[in-house]
């Protein structure tokens, strides 16, 4: 039986899949496209997330997607980026970190903000969705 290493292989085409998923994210962030980015996360009992906002739980999707919804909505505007990504793939799932850097508006204020972001990112039949989101901000 000839087994993979999901350890060793480099699996090039999921890092790329992965890499142009982020950038749809990231789109839909800055447009404000919260169903959009809504439909990149796994809708599932399975889905987690952590953050500084409040509350200070783990949140299941739903939690997550209102807690998203109530800061976009305060926001005028937002640009943002990934630093320092990396992406390791095993097999059906994948690890992503980096940094999200961000250039937002609200109130009429400039707010930047550097955010270290864990991504947890399952191979849901042909479509790499965040499974699990941690994000937390640098002290």
């Amino acid at each position: 039986m000839n087994r993979m290493d999901t350890i060793e292989e480099p699996f090039e085409d999921a890092r790329r899949a992965i890499g142009q998923r982020l950038d749809e994210i990231l789109a839909a962030v800055d447009a404000g496209e919260l169903d959009r980015l809504a439909g990149f996360h796994l809708n599932s009992p399975k889905f987690t997330k952590f953050n500084d906002a409040a509350p200070l739980e783990r949140q299941d999707f739903a939690a997550a997607m209102e807690s998203e919804a109530a800061e976009f909505s305060a926001l005028e505007s937002i640009r943002s980026d990934i630093r320092d990504l990396r992406i390791d793939v095993f097999g059906p799932v994948a690890v992503v970190t980096g940094m999200y850097a961000y250039q937002a508006v609200a109130d009429g204020e400039a707010l930047t903000g550097e955010i270290r972001a864990s991504l947890v990112m399952v191979d849901d039949h042909g479509e790499w969705k965040i499974a699990h989101e941690h994000l937390s901000t640098l002290t």
